[in-house]
């Protein structure tokens, strides 16, 4: 959407979402799914100031396929994530076929355990970027069940499921998008 999260001129909206706890999802990484995206803004650096007032943040991807400075976008994350207990990354677009080892680096980073939210980047969940046929990770039993479920979110749950996603990485984004009182 080439919004800047960085641009101080959001600070009155992100008091707002702070105040009423509402969290902001922003694109983080390389983005290849359109021909055209400000890829600087997919820099995790980007969040630190809705981070600094506040504003729980999901940054999506774990700001895989990119590096900013040298740096490799997930350890850049992670290293916020250390930073601000209120930063959290979804697993959306981690299973597919142009992210190679992106989940297993999701499930296994020690910086994101427990920060995971669960998310789809539909509709790529049903095209052939997504297979349960490309991992080596899953049994042949597993491939097939998948495979034969019809419903594309069930099928990508199931998928992210069987590879190892936590159970409660399913349910936080419930927690973090429920109405605070």
């Amino acid at each position: 959407m080439e919004i800047n999260p960085d641009d101080p001129k959001l600070i009155p909206f992100y008091q707002k979402m702070a105040a009423l706890n509402l969290p902001l999802l922003s694109h983080t990484g390389r983005e290849k799914s359109f021909s055209r995206a400000a890829e600087e803004f997919g820099d995790p650096e980007k969040l630190r100031l809705p981070l600094s007032l506040g504003v729980p943040v999901v940054a999506a991807h774990i700001a895989s396929s990119e590096k900013y400075h040298g740096e490799r976008g997930p350890d850049r994350l992670a290293r916020l994530m250390r930073e601000y207990p209120h930063l959290y990354t979804d697993i959306s677009a981690l299973t597919q076929l142009n992210k190679p080892g992106c989940l297993r680096e999701a499930l296994t980073k020690p910086e994101f355990s427990g920060r995971l939210v669960y998310g789809t980047d539909f509709p790529l969940i049903n095209t052939t970027l997504v297979s349960p046929w490309y991992s080596f990770h899953l049994s042949l039993r597993q491939k097939w069940q998948i495979w034969r479920t019809n419903n594309p979110w069930d099928r990508d749950v199931l998928m992210k499921h069987d590879l190892g996603m936590p159970t409660d990485a399913f349910a936080r984004s419930a927690k973090l998008f429920a109405k605070s009182n």
